[in-house]
């Protein structure tokens, strides 16, 4: 399990800022970078320092920076004079979208002078190319508008902010719009997406799921796990709806297939392609009926249904994810439509990634979860807190 991730601040709030209309700032407004121009010998530490000067007004800022942690390793992370008194996290060996180290941090009144934001303190492990990279710089005012700036970048760091960045050190780059694995959703499409109760035949690989998809490498590893299958026309349908009875079917496989000692027993429930995952959720209490005979296996599960059914799978133990329920609510505009009995297994899902957050700013408790959606969730939640043994 992996302990040392980045708060969800990080995660929640600064996805959301990433994704609104920048905010011109004053010409002058400079990112900037300072390391040696070339790595140490082997052994040896030295530090990453980054800095923001014409400053109008931060309010919330994050800063990943990526490197290949077969050469170096991140051995420390200070916060800096901006960020003292801001609600802060930190994560030396961040490996989502790649290794890098992380500072995340944000607060409730602008910061509006010049300083530091963040030094990093590296150890070099083998001689090599370190391929230090920009990978995220998102910054902010109090009001979510993300803010534009020059990136001032020394020749050990390259620039890739957003991973599609066609801007060069030295230049104005405003961060892409990007939306989270598991967050892209088609507005216009309709509840109802027929073909709910269909039975997964095809196996990977899917052609409506490309190399283009948001989704591709998702679909495609949790196809290879045999968490999830394809129709039998050769599509994987990724945003259609998840079912009920699709979703336990998914969790059973991701679990091994476990046996339970007795079946299931509801009146609405009697498809053979799910029974033994139904029985098994039902058994260890993943999953609850709509009613004392009904499970409802064709309707839609709900992205709070979701996280409450990973959340007890995983033992229905929140921790530090609780502290952060002020912020989140705060992140979140739609966070008081979560439902009572989902609100701990919705902030642990933000804490550790498995979620973050619809459009920005929504967690959307109450949208259906897409084929795709579920997917991405599936495999973060393997990857976190169970082995690839078990994943297999």
């Amino acid at each position: 399990m992996k302990r040392n991730r980045i708060l969800a601040i990080g995660i929640a709030l600064l996805l959301a800022v990433q994704l609104l209309t920048p905010l011109a700032c004053a010409a002058g407004t400079t990112l900037k970078l300072t390391a040696p121009d070339k790595l140490p010998d082997v052994g040896q530490t030295f530090t990453v320092a980054v800095e923001l000067t014409g400053n109008t007004g931060l309010g919330a800022v994050q800063i990943k920076l990526g490197y290949d942690d077969s050469v170096v390793e991140c051995t420390g992370i200070e916060n800096g004079a901006l960020v003292v008194g801001m609600l802060a996290a930190s994560n030396p060996h961040a490996t989502r979208d790649g290794v890098g180290a992380i500072l995340a941090a944000a607060a409730t009144t602008a910061v509006k002078t010049d300083g530091g934001i963040v030094t990093f303190t590296f150890r070099v492990k083998a001689a090599g190319d370190a391929r230090f990279r920009l990978v995220d710089a998102v910054l902010a005012d109090t009001d979510g508008k993300s803010l534009s700036v020059t990136y001032s970048l020394p020749a050990l760091i390259t620039q890739d902010v957003g991973s599609e960045s066609t801007g060069s050190a030295g230049g104005t780059t405003e961060t892409p719009d990007k939306p989270a694995d598991d967050e892209k959703q088609d507005e216009d499409k309709k509840d109802d997406d027929g073909e709910k109760s269909e039975e997964e035949t095809q196996p990977a690989s899917f052609r409506d799921v490309t190399r283009g998809h948001w989704a591709f490498a998702s679909v495609e590893r949790a196809a290879e796990l045999g968490l999830v299958t394809g129709y039998s026309d050769g599509t994987f349908r990724p945003d259609t709806p998840v079912t009920r009875a699709q979703f336990i079917l998914m969790l059973w496989r991701m679990c091994g297939k476990p046996a339970a000692a007795r079946a299931a027993s509801f009146a609405d429930a009697s498809a053979d392609w799910y029974q033994d995952a139904l029985s098994w959720a039902v058994e260890k209490g993943y999953v609850n009926g709509l009613s004392d005979t009904r499970f409802g296996p064709d309707a839609p599960i709900t992205r709070q249904q979701a996280m409450a059914i990973l959340f007890r799978l995983n033992g229905g133990q929140s921790g530090t994810e609780l502290t952060l329920t002020g912020i989140y609510e705060q992140t979140f505009a739609d966070s008081t439509t979560i439902a009572s009995w989902a609100k701990d297994a919705t902030w642990w899902a933000v804490y550790h990634e498995l979620v973050s957050g619809v459009g920005g700013s929504r967690i959307a408790p109450e949208a259906n979860a897409s084929r795709a959606q579920i997917a991405a969730i599936l495999l973060r939640y393997a990857d976190q807190f169970m082995t690839m043994e078990e994943a297999a």
